[in-house]
């Protein structure tokens, strides 16, 4: 039996009619009926399904099954399932739409090694991932995706070439000589790939998720398949999960890759027949994901000198743990992680992926992060975007903050802070608490870490001599009183609003706000322990002065000792603050007497 040209015709107008709908008619479907061409899509489908399901149980019942004819039927009713099923899914009725792709998985398992099963079977599972991940069975749609994977590895080694629904009616001679059927396969391997990904990462397992991330967008570039933007923000995005695994290598090479792939967008994307609006809004989104991918290098630079500063502290067994990664990380292939067709020299170039080790090596990263942030802050306006624009300034602050542990002059170290210092407080003054509170408390206890550093730079440079001048003195004082006043604001904005009026004068009980995370505490306490310290350490002849703040430094170490034993869990990593409370709190009232006693 041979299935009639005219019937193969009908067959096919039918399909390519329901791609119409789905495809250009549905971009101007009324909000009021979203779905109305997909409907009528799907009611030609239907009609086309009937008709198959008919001819292939006349073609069983005339026991000529296992032929040609009942191959093209069974693979033709493939690719009407899953499209069926695409659209039952995008309607919003999953369960009839899952029904429907596992009947194409049916029709095609024994077909999806030949070039007319491979796409209708790739197609259907990528559809039946996004099933079953609604319904978070992750575990399930990721085997179900490996084995599309290996399938396509093993149809490519096959030498075959992949046919679409209008290759399977066209005659062999009128083939594309670049097959639809190729592309269209690769695009859905890459679809496959991405899901893998996203499956992956809701599975716990970032690293098998990066891979795949990396693979979907390296196949992106070798099927020019992508949008520039999009591509470079992905890019960007992943950089940041190498960046935090300390594999600054893999995380530059993706920075270049989105960097030269925006500048190369950027040199074509404002064509000629563009109106105004759209030239505009075109310039707006280049704008805005170039600073994105700014911000992603800011991110890099900061991260690279945090961990070079935390690799000079980490004891030995730490490192050890860090060369047992390194040796695992030695197994990754290249393309698990570079796009080996695109040449990134040059970018790469600018900036290492090294630890910094001295001062001159921190030098050339912290300008180097300066320049991508002064970047991001061109899009960034405090006038528009005013919490981007707080985290860009933070940023600043935070190159200050690790610059200055490479630089081995007290006193640069003292004006690094300072600047650090500058940043926080000019921040502070245009953003207001009510609408900005966490923001505002990072600034305030940072601005106050930065002062005490200053301290600290200041009063190690008095020791070195005999006596110092008041003009030092009176820099002593001012590092102290800078530093206090914000971990006192700090400290108040999480205060109950009856405890706040108490909270610098001489009451030692005070209600903290309820639902306060670990986190919160922790630091909370940490900045009772910052007040303590400076009060004690401001420096006065006045036995007046001296009193009172004697008596501030007891009131807050009092008030850490309380919250170290009301609050355990985040005291555990105090140690070594609350042994050192514990012995002032003994000190401290000899030293008030003695006082006292001065002033009778």
């Amino acid at each position: 039996m041979v299935i009639p040209k005219e019937v193969l015709s009908d067959y096919k107008e039918m399909f390519e009619k329901s791609s119409q709908l789905v495809e250009q008619h549905s971009r101007t479907d009324p909000p009021t009926d979203p779905y109305r061409s997909h409907y009528k899509a799907r009611d030609v489908l239907l009609n086309l399904k009937k008709q198959l399901d008919d001819q292939l149980i006349s073609i069983q019942a005339a026991e000529e099954d296992g032929g040609e004819d009942e191959l093209l039927y069974k693979a033709t009713l493939a690719f009407t399932c899953r499209d069926l099923g695409r659209i039952y899914i995008y309607t919003e009725e999953p369960a009839e739409g899952e029904k429907l792709l596992n009947r194409c998985l049916e029709l095609v398992e024994p077909l999806k090694l030949r070039p007319e099963g491979i796409i209708p079977y790739v197609g259907a599972v990528n559809e039946l991932s996004i099933v079953l991940a609604s319904r978070q069975e992750y575990k399930r749609s990721v085997e179900l995706l490996l084995q599309a994977d290996q399938c396509y590895d093993d149809f490519q080694l096959s030498g075959q070439t992949a046919l679409t629904m209008a290759d399977l009616y066209s005659p062999p001679d009128e083939l594309e000589e670049e097959s639809r059927g190729e592309k269209e396969l690769e695009n859905l391997y890459t679809l496959c790939c991405f899901y893998l990904a996203q499956m992956y990462g809701h599975l716990g397992e970032p690293e098998k998720s990066a891979q795949c991330c990396h693979r979907t967008l390296h196949r992106q570039l070798q099927h020019k398949s992508y949008d520039a933007v999009d591509f470079a923000l992905n890019t960007a995005t992943l950089s940041q999960y190498y960046i935090g695994q300390e594999r600054f290598r893999e995380a530059r090479h993706h920075l270049a890759a989105a960097t030269i792939i925006m500048a190369e967008y950027e040199e074509h994307m404002l064509q000629s027949e563009l109106s105004e609006q759209q030239r505009s809004d075109i310039v707006e989104t280049f704008k805005h994901r170039y600073a994105d991918v700014a911000r992603c290098w800011a991110k890099y630079g900061l991260l690279l000198l945090q961990t070079s500063k935390e690799r000079l502290l980490r004891d030995d067994e730490d490192e050890a743990q860090r060369l047992i990664r390194a040796v695992e990380q030695l197994s990754l292939m290249d393309e698990d992680y570079r796009f080996v067709d695109l040449d990134l020299s040059a970018c790469e170039s600018r900036v290492t992926c090294d630890y910094c080790l001295t001062f001159d090596d921190a030098k050339l990263v912290f300008h180097f992060v300066n320049e991508w942030l002064d970047v991001a802050k061109e899009y960034y306006k405090a006038e528009t975007e005013a919490t981007e624009y707080a985290k860009i300034i933070q940023d600043y602050a935070e190159a200050y903050e690790h610059i200055a542990f490479f630089e081995e002059l007290p006193e640069n170290q003292a004006k690094m802070h300072k600047r650090r210092a500058k940043y926080l407080e000019d921040l502070l003054e245009l953003l207001d608490p009510s609408h900005y509170l966490k923001i505002c408390r990072e600034c305030w206890y940072v601005a106050g870490t930065a002062h005490a550093a200053v301290l600290d730079v200041r009063l190690d440079s008095m020791k070195l001599k005999q006596s110092p001048t008041p003009d030092e003195i009176k820099r002593v004082n001012q590092s102290c009183l800078k530093a206090i006043k914000h971990f006192e604001n700090y400290v108040k904005s999480y205060l109950a609003p009856d405890s706040s009026s108490s909270s610098s004068g001489s009451s030692v009980s005070q209600q903290w706000r309820p639902n306060m995370d670990i986190e919160e505490l922790r630091t909370m306490l940490y900045a009772h322990f910052h007040i303590g310290r400076l009060y004690y350490k401001l420096i006065s002849a006045h036995p007046q002065h001296q009193l009172e703040q004697l008596n501030q430094c007891l009131v807050y170490y009092k008030r850490f000792s309380e919250g170290c034993a009301l609050h355990k869990e985040p005291a555990e990593q105090l140690h070594g603050e609350i042994g050192v409370v514990r012995e002032m709190l003994d000190l401290l009232p000899l030293k008030i007497n003695t006082v006292k006693r001065r002033l009778e």
